[in-house]
């Protein structure tokens, strides 16, 4: 961290089993920008939980029982579930420890290399950035379920995109107010959602029907995914492409590490909103998945229509589905009101973290620094300016073919971008694990600790790179071979290399040494980040 006339950079020891960490508090000069902490806890607790719920739950969950059946839909979404959450808790670790860092991207600089930071940087950003006009443009669709006219579908997108960017212009207290207003409906909504398929379940629906577990005995899995044989390959290949899905749907909970600069006293909100983050996977995924398997056949008509139509209104809803054929009139209007706000909360956070992330790169030197100039409200002007220009690639949804095949790959090349993320996380942690040890630190120190690590971490790492590198492995099973689709199954790979190397070779980065790693924390109570533009 380099001194300049406006900054006044102090050193404070502590102490602690006679370990001396060293912790840089930067102050800026009178009236100088910087982020504002101004998330609460409870804003922080329920963007963790609900944040990022979107089309993945209540449209793909669908594709995902069709593709493995009940039984493969749940150990499918269980299985990436406990993943995840083990992920969680080891950015966890190292968010509580050092809040004021810059989220992975710099743990990655610090505990691995400089040039894997710059590449889980930019891989980052270029997903988040682009999952934003995806969620828009979903949620013009889902409009659709009312309004028929494809020609309004640019409106609609004219007018989400707006409201995004003005959310986030107001600053974020007023982002985590909203967020937390949406990700409550949300909650509020899967609960009620499951409550309702438990009711359908058991025969309480206008059909008198009780189903139990009756889908289960028929058909627990996908016995003809893609018509391979014998039954038992294809009901392993119809359960891997559920993994897909589930990372699709979990998508963006590493998103959390972008509010660390902004949260009011951030380890005491971090730490109980990775907490959070278990019993959202289990109550609101897991079970939700549980009980739409209970409820609805894999082979039903309706389900298969939808996936295949890719309708992305409350048609292709599992929920939708269960309630039609249980009798229920009115709740798919509800539901799709829902899914509606969930897009649109889902595309406003990722232009959030899109925004922070090409922040924190500015501040590291590996974007352009006018990047990291933030405005008095603590919003980073500049980058916000940039990610939502990025949001009109939106309106190519609205173009002719052509237009809009090139939106659809764009949005399908950032799907195997969480789980690059989540690989590089967890490879940080291992690192962090193996320096504290070799540096003669102890876990005692750490404000939070997972009793899952270190192996916790080396199960993420292995697990999401095996499901990355046969992720497109349908696509060998198309007659013709589906060149597109495997160039969007595969192009993050080396995209994520290309920038690795580069910046390796451009700034000789070397692989940071387990006994010279800084494995200190920089951060100190009630201090706050300037920009160092």
């Amino acid at each position: 961290m380099s001194s300049s006339p406006d900054y006044d950079i102090e050193k404070k020891a502590s102490h602690s089993n006679d370990h001396v960490v060293t912790e840089d508090v930067v102050h800026g000069g009178e009236g100088g920008a910087h982020m504002h902490r101004s998330l609460k806890g409870r804003q922080v607790s329920m963007i963790a939980i609900a944040g990022t719920i979107g089309t993945g739950l209540f449209l793909g969950s669908g594709r995902a029982l069709a593709n493995g059946g009940p039984v493969g839909a749940l150990l499918g979404y269980g299985f990436v579930g406990m993943l995840v959450g083990l992920m969680m808790y080891s950015l966890g670790e190292m968010m509580v420890w050092d809040p004021s860092a810059g989220g992975f991207i710099e743990f990655a600089t610090r505990y691995v290399d400089p040039a894997m930071g710059f590449a889980m940087g930019w891989q980052f950003w270029f997903q988040a950035v682009m999952t934003a006009p995806v969620e828009i443009v979903a949620a013009s669709i889902v409009i659709s379920f009312w309004d028929h006219n494809d020609d309004h579908k640019a409106i609609y997108i004219a007018v989400m995109t707006l409201g995004i960017v003005l959310v986030n212009l107001a600053g974020v207290k007023y982002f985590g107010e909203f967020e937390f207003v949406f990700a409550f409906i949300k909650i509020i909504t899967v609960i009620g959602l499951i409550i309702a398929c438990l009711v359908i379940d058991l025969g309480g629906a206008p059909d008198k029907d009780r189903r139990g577990f009756r889908y289960w005995r028929d058909e627990p899995f996908n016995n003809h995914f893609f018509q391979v044989v014998p039954a038992s390959k294809a009901r392993f290949l119809g359960f891997w492409a559920v993994l897909t899905q589930a990372a699709f749907s979990y998508g963006g909970m590493e998103g959390l590490a972008m509010i660390c600069l902004e949260a009011a006293n951030p380890r005491v909100s971090m730490r109980t909103a990775v907490r959070a983050i278990f019993y959202r996977i289990v109550l609101l995924y897991v079970f939700a998945i549980l009980l739409i398997g209970m409820c609805l056949s894999r082979s039903d008509p309706r389900l298969l229509q939808a996936n295949a139509e890719g309708s992305g209104t409350a048609a292709q809803s599992p929920f939708v589905i269960i309630i039609q054929n249980a009798g229920i009139k009115a709740l798919p209007h509800i539901i799709n009101a829902v899914v509606l706000t969930s897009a649109f909360s889902s595309g406003n956070e990722f232009l959030y973290s899109s925004s922070r992330g090409l922040f924190m790169l500015a501040q590291e030197g590996k974007a352009p620094r006018i990047l990291a100039k933030v405005a008095k409200n603590g919003v980073p002007i500049y980058s916000l300016a940039v990610c939502s220009l990025f949001s009109l690639l939106g309106f190519l949804a609205c173009g002719k073919e052509g237009a809009n095949d090139a939106f659809n790959w764009l949005a399908n090349i950032t799907t195997l971008g969480s789980m690059i993320t989540w690989c590089g996380v967890a490879l940080s942690h291992t690192r962090w694990y193996r320096a504290m040890k070799v540096q003669g630190m102890s876990r005692e120190e750490l404000p939070f600790r997972s009793w899952t690590q270190p192996y916790g971490a080396w199960a993420v790492l292995i697990s999401f790179s095996i499901i990355i590198f046969f992720n497109g492995y349908t696509t060998f099973m198309t007659k013709p071979f589906d060149y597109q689709s495997f160039i969007s199954s595969y192009i993050n790979i080396p995209f994520f290399i290309i920038l690795f190397i580069g910046w390796k070779i451009s700034h000789k980065t070397k692989w940071v040494s387990l006994s010279e790693m800084d494995c200190s924390t920089h951060y100190v109570e009630d201090s706050v980040v300037y920009s160092k533009y």
